[in-house]
């Protein structure tokens, strides 16, 4: 092998080297950051479960905390098993904020009757173990349209859980804006 074939073996070489050098540093450049950003991500994570556990310590030593979060979970769903009291309040109270006279209000079915201290007319839930679920349903006649919102508005602000399976609306023909019954299927739920 000449000088000359030596040199250019040698510079082939180190133009190689060089070149595998740069292109694995690049590569172990892209590694890092890959790297860094789920450890990054990681411990964002952890430092979120860590304030959540100290959020949880925290509540659990502060027992006006556990209070405040029973009187809401016993707001939307309450101990009590005076089923058909506490739906006669739902409906008045929302008939009564919506402007509603009981005179207009037709039916109110619920199901099933019993002892004050029973789940009769419940059925378990399927969604959420150990919540029951108590139908009724309300029928009311000859309320403008504007009413029936306000009806709406003032079921949604209830404390409790309510849910609509069905509403059946009839228009008055001889009064635009005018409703001649509106039947509504609701539920709402109880504790065990």
């Amino acid at each position: 092998m000449s000088a000359r074939n030596f040199y250019k073996l040698l510079l082939l070489s180190i133009i190689l080297a060089f070149v595998l050098s740069v292109g694995g540093f690049l590569w172990a450049d892209k590694q890092l950051r890959s790297k860094s950003l789920t450890v990054s991500r990681l411990m964002a994570e952890r430092d979120a479960q860590t304030d959540k556990i100290e959020m949880l310590n925290k509540s659990k030593s502060n027992p006006q905390d556990i209070a405040k979060l029973n009187d809401i979970i016993n707001a939307l769903l309450p101990k009590q098993k005076k089923q058909e009291n506490l739906i006669a309040d739902i409906i008045y109270t929302a008939t009564n904020q919506a402007g509603i006279p009981n005179s207009k209000i037709t039916t109110i079915t619920f199901n099933g009757t019993g002892s004050p201290d029973s789940l009769s007319g419940t059925t378990a839930s399927k969604d959420v173990q150990g919540v029951f679920v108590y139908p009724f349903s309300i029928q009311i006649r000859d309320i403008s349209y504007d009413t029936m919102l306000q009806l709406f508005s003032e079921i949604e602000k209830n404390k409790r859980i309510i849910q609509a399976d069905q509403v059946q609306i009839s228009p008055d023909k001889s009064k635009p804006g005018y409703l001649s019954s509106l039947s509504l299927s609701l539920k709402t739920f109880v504790q065990p």
